[in-house]
Formats: C-alpha cells, sequence, structure tokens
C-alpha cells in the first residue's frame, strides 16, 4: 500500500516548477512555502494554501505561483528535484 505525502511546487507560469520538496504532511508542505517566499504567516497567501492547496504569488517572490499536491505513489524519491 502507498503512502500519502505532500508534493510542494513553485514556479513561473508555463513552465516546470522549478522547486519541488516532498512531506509527509501537509501542514510541513504549507510551512516550508511560507518560510521559502517569507510569506505573512496568517496573510490570504498561506490562508489559501491551507485551504486550497494554492496561491497565487504574482511573481512578486521570484516565483508565479506555489502549490501542494496530496500524492499516494509508491515511490516517493520520484519527486526529487535530481
Amino acid at each position: 500500500m502507498s503512502k500519502e505525502h505532500f508534493i510542494a511546487m513553485s514556479g513561473s507560469y508555463g513552465y516546470l516548477p522549478d522547486n519541488v520538496t516532498v512531506f509527509e504532511r501537509k501542514s510541513e508542505a504549507v510551512n516550508h512555502i511560507i518560510n521559502t517566499f517569507e510569506l505573512a504567516l496568517y496573510g490570504r497567501k498561506a490562508d489559501d494554501l491551507r485551504k486550497t492547496g494554492y496561491t497565487d504569488l504574482g511573481g512578486d517572490y521570484g516565483a508565479d505561483y506555489a502549490v501542494i499536491v496530496r500524492c499516494t505513489c509508491d515511490n516517493v524519491e520520484i519527486h526529487n528535484q535530481d
């Protein structure tokens, strides 16, 4: 049986994500994105991540978007950026 995990990604529209990291819990993925982009902990962007798993960064943070995707694949290593 595969184990649930969460993939935090960010990047520019129209391109593959340039930042991909895997976490065991959604809250860890949310905190990673908040810390990476220095978002307000309880601001609209952080709230959007918690509720929908997506936020538009508008290019103001060096990326256009950040997204968190739930995955249950058998091989977590396939998500590594290498």
